[in-house]
């Protein structure tokens, strides 16, 4: 697996703050913004937790106005990460692994100014980077950051720094920054062309995409709000209360602060649609935080009966602070859906099961390099005993919905299989002529319904089980 890192245990604590006592204070806001992401990123590497975690912590510390370019410093580096260690390697003739520590992020995130960005001149994105290692390190330090920099701003682009292994599958994981693993079982299950389009989609940048509500408006009320503030949104051809942001950002907008819209994926809110809600269907969210799957329900059909469980507490709390800025009374319950808590019957359960998430690579790169090959399918016993629970809560003729935002049939097919096997009283449901256009052209079989990550969004697996009558 690429890159070598630490197996420290990832915990729930709150990342160390990040404190102008690591580095000397910077002198301009742009060097500050460059500073924060590489902190960002060699948290991230140190601790395998989300990139997120740390993003939101310095995001006080930095001008509102450069946020865009502090998320993009970080999560590009990220999501190139292996692919700017190798121009690295190159510029620095010496193996990565022995470059001093204290140097990596600078390096990193100065080698992604230079070759995916234009907005700082070459040579102040080489100052910028130099003067960052000399603070981090020493003056040796800087010396060979200053050396490694200006090699590459000689000619700062990925083509003049061609990938020099020789194996095939390798090379290609190399240029397109995936661990060798994901590259050979992709290409292995769905063939070098598919597998060429999800490596570059994984690498793609993510827009904001928003879930509007039709008891206020619906999409074209909200689009039209947006507008008149600054924000260009178009709709989404996946979800029809979905709208993607082109520019300007949203969550600074009073719409945000009104509770008008909430931030998801346009697959995601397609993936909640499998199939579409009835009028008056009392469901149940059992594993609900931070609610995604409940709101597009909710947006798509006001009428419904919602009832969200979760069994994370801290996961809660982010759940009931997502209800009160969107204004919505919904019963919440701490739960586990393995031991359900709550009466049944209801007419669909709605369960995420846990994965690697493999789908949302492109949202979060940082999972390249935390996911190893023996974790997926880890999960499988976990994923059989919350379907065992969610399952006794459903009516005659109700529907479990199991989602995951995994593209790894060990994780979807073979789990959901394993699960049928010992319950005759569910049967995979019909999905042909019952969801909403264009959803059908993503069927993959019997109640399987998958989307890959492509065009702006992430991926995901949906099978629907119906318990028979």
């Amino acid at each position: 697996m690429y890159p070598a890192m630490s197996k420290r245990r990832v915990t729930n604590r709150s990342p160390r703050p990040y404190r102008g006592r690591r580095i000397a204070q910077p002198r301009t806001p742009a060097d500050n913004v460059r500073v924060a992401a590489a902190w960002v990123v060699e948290r991230t590497l140190e601790t395998l937790a989300p990139s997120s975690i740390f993003l939101e912590s310095v995001l006080d510390r930095i001008d509102e106005c450069d946020h865009a370019l502090l998320r993009e410093l970080a999560l590009g580096s990220l999501r190139w990460l292996r692919r700017i260690d190798d121009v690295i390697t190159q510029a620095s003739h010496r193996p990565f692994e022995k470059i001093e520590p204290g140097l990596r992020a600078p390096l990193r995130i100065a080698t992604y100014q230079l070759l995916f960005l234009d907005r700082v001149p070459a040579h102040a994105a080489v100052h910028e980077g130099v003067e960052h290692a000399r603070r981090q390190t020493h003056r040796g330090g800087a010396s060979f950051a200053n050396a490694v920099l200006r090699r590459i701003a000689r000619d700062p682009s990925l083509d003049a720094w061609p990938v020099e292994e020789q194996d095939p599958l390798r090379r290609l994981a190399v240029e397109k920054s995936h661990p060798d693993f994901l590259v050979e079982r992709w290409k292995e299950r769905l063939g070098l062309p598919e597998t060429l389009k999800l490596l570059d989609a994984n690498n793609r940048p993510k827009a904001l995409q928003l879930l509007a509500f039709r008891d206020r408006g619906g999409r074209e009320i909200l689009a039209e709000s947006l507008i008149d503030q600054g924000v260009m949104v178009e709709p989404s051809a996946l979800s029809p209360q979905g709208l993607i942001v082109r520019s300007g950002n949203p969550l600074h907008s009073a719409s945000y602060r009104r509770g008008d819209f909430y931030l998801q994926d346009e697959a995601s809110q397609a993936a909640a649609l499998v199939p579409p809600p009835r009028p008056g269907e009392r469901i149940l969210d059992a594993a609900a935080a931070p609610g995604g799957k409940s709101f597009t329900l909710l947006a798509t059909e006001p009428t419904l009966r919602l009832f969200l469980a979760d069994v994370s507490r801290k996961r809660l709390v982010q759940l009931r602070a997502n209800l009160w800025r969107l204004g919505r009374r919904l019963p919440v319950v701490l739960a586990d859906a393995g031991q359900p808590a709550l009466a049944g019957p209801f007419d669909r359960v709605i369960l995420d099961l846990p994965c690697t998430g493999t789908g949302t690579l492109r949202k979060h790169p940082e999972l390249k390099w935390r996911i190893t090959e023996h974790e997926i399918g880890r999960l499988t016993r976990q994923s059989l005993r919350l379907l065992e629970g969610s399952a006794s809560l459903l009516a005659p003729g109700g529907l479990l919905v199991a989602i995951t935002c995994s593209l790894e049939p060990e994780e979807n097919e073979d789990v959901v299989a394993a699960f049928l096997a010992g319950h005759p009283e569910l049967e995979l449901a019909t999905l042909d002529g019952h969801l909403l256009f264009p959803l059908e052209s993503w069927i993959c079989g019997a109640g399987c319904w998958r989307i890959p990550p492509e065009a702006e969004h992430d991926g995901f697996t949906v099978h629907v089980l119906r318990r028979s009558r």
